[in-house]
């Protein structure tokens, strides 16, 4: 599997998707009618297991059965604020 990565997001909304093909042309367009934008490009290490809306172990038999796996994103990967720390 690739060591790169691509998250789309659908607009302003926190429905997210991961490619292992930068533009991959099987992301499809219903589930985000306004278009997928791209929102950055991870490699595995980069990204904690869950933290960021989705498990690789999860996204993998997706994006290699179809291209891409779709997940919500977390407040962490698409930079909301999460409330107060408590540092």
């Amino acid at each position: 599997m690739a060591e790169r990565y691509y998250i789309y997001r659908c607009g302003g909304t926190d429905s997210c998707a991961v490619t292992a093909k930068k533009n991959e042309p099987r992301l499809l367009h219903s589930p985000c009618p306004a278009g997928w934008q791209f929102w950055m490009q991870i490699t595995r290490h980069q990204i904690e297991d869950g933290r960021s809306g989705f498990v690789f172990d999860a996204a993998i038999p997706g994006i290699k059965a179809k291209g891409y796996f779709l997940f919500e994103g977390s407040p962490k990967l698409l930079g909301k604020n999460e409330g107060p720390s408590n540092v």
